[in-house]
């Protein structure tokens, strides 16, 4: 925030809004306290920001790997020695074809994609298959794990034996598994995971009958995951029962990313409307969806951080709205204590570096996408 204030300071006129401000040394700060923090891998999700200036500055510190679904994500993260994992419930032969191609290694939702695996590993095998294992088959393997909210991705434990099969016999290289719990999962589960991953292990080895290399144990780290009261030590210990030839990991797209990102729109008008107060902006939900909350049953409106070229005043409450024709389009608000924006003032909201550039509805009324500022 300081070095984003320090820009509007000496040149505002040359900041064009909406726009999104990234920090490359905050994310290096987030992937090393990450890493540390659990003593694993750390795998980046791209789908979190897309960005690809920001991918690609930011490759030469994060050499755990990169969590790809798309091709046009598998092609932004290219070159090197950079390990690029493809994860897609719907990916085609096409895809799997580039994935292949690129030396990237590939999760497996569906015994459906792994026979379009087989049959293009005849012509080119893949660096590694790693099968994509549903929530519910760690509750199979440990009573005592909570109850993860259903979903459709991956495998049940049958299907993944069928899996297993076919990797034998099509001499498919077998290098683990890969789970997810879903958003915000990683402390209520993360213990009681460990438990069911280390029969799964045992079991996996046993049928494909040879060492398996690596295990995904999944993400759900929240924006401020470092506030969390979660014992990190107790789970390294945990983790240390698990066997030692397995490279352990963990992804995150939120977790490394959020804190990164600030939002920033200027407001072009202030209007008033039965007694209360608007802040018409130059973005808003087209260029920030997340912002909106048009998905949750109860919004919890954030406050920027005002940027007055004429500081003033007079305070009220504000709600601060974007430039499209919905009206849901209300990114944030602010209590009567809070100086009342002016026409000309640049809001910003800070914790926006993950899914609110890359999850929004940019096409929306053809409205401009934002720019981006990349501070080193």
């Amino acid at each position: 925030m300081k070095q984003i204030m320090q820009m509007l300071e000496q040149n505002p006129a040359e900041i064009s809004t909406p726009c999104y401000f990234y920090s490359i040394s905050r994310l290096k700060q987030n992937f090393n306290a990450l890493k540390a923090a659990l003593g694993t891998q750390v795998i980046l999700s791209v789908k979190a920001n897309s960005n690809t200036d920001l991918l690609v500055r930011s490759t030469n510190f994060m050499n755990d790997g990169f969590e790809v679904a798309s091709i046009s994500e598998l092609q932004t993260i290219v070159g090197g020695d950079r390990i690029r994992y493809v994860n897609n419930p719907s990916a085609d032969k096409k895809f799997f074809r580039a994935a292949i191609s690129g030396k990237a290694r590939l999760i497996i939702d569906s015994i459906d994609q792994l026979e379009i695996v087989a049959e293009l590993a005849e012509r080119r095998p893949p660096a590694g298959v790693i099968l994509r294992l549903n929530p519910v088959v760690l509750k199979q393997f440990n009573n005592a794990h909570p109850k993860v909210r259903p979903d459709q991705f991956g495998m049940d434990w049958d299907t993944a034996c069928t899996a297993i099969e076919i990797c034998k016999e099509k001499n498919l290289p077998l290098m683990g598994f890969h789970l997810f719990k879903g958003s915000y999962s990683f402390e209520r589960s993360a213990m009681a995971t460990v438990d069911s991953v280390k029969i799964i292990i045992a079991e996996m080895e046993k049928r494909y009958g040879q060492p398996l290399s690596f295990a995904n144990l999944g993400g759900g780290f929240s924006e401020r995951w470092q506030e969390a009261k979660f014992d990190y030590d107790a789970y390294r210990e945990k983790l240390a029962e698990l066997p030692q030839h397995i490279t352990l990991a963990h992804e995150s797209g939120r977790g490394l990313m959020a804190s990164i990102g600030h939002f920033a729109v200027r407001v072009r008008y202030v209007k008033q409307i039965d007694n209360e107060y608007y802040a018409i902006c130059d973005g808003g939900i087209a260029q920030n969806f997340l912002l909106a909350q048009t998905e949750n049953t109860l919004r919890r409106l954030r406050t920027p951080t005002l940027w007055q070229p004429q500081p003033s005043d007079e305070k009220a409450a504000c709600k601060f709205v974007g430039s499209s024709c919905s009206k849901d389009d209300v990114i944030g608000k602010q209590s009567e204590d809070h100086v009342l924006p002016q026409p000309g003032d640049i809001c910003i909201f800070d914790y926006c570096g993950a899914y609110n550039a890359s999850y929004t509805v940019a096409p929306f009324l053809q409205l401009p996408a934002a720019t981006t500022y990349i501070i080193e």
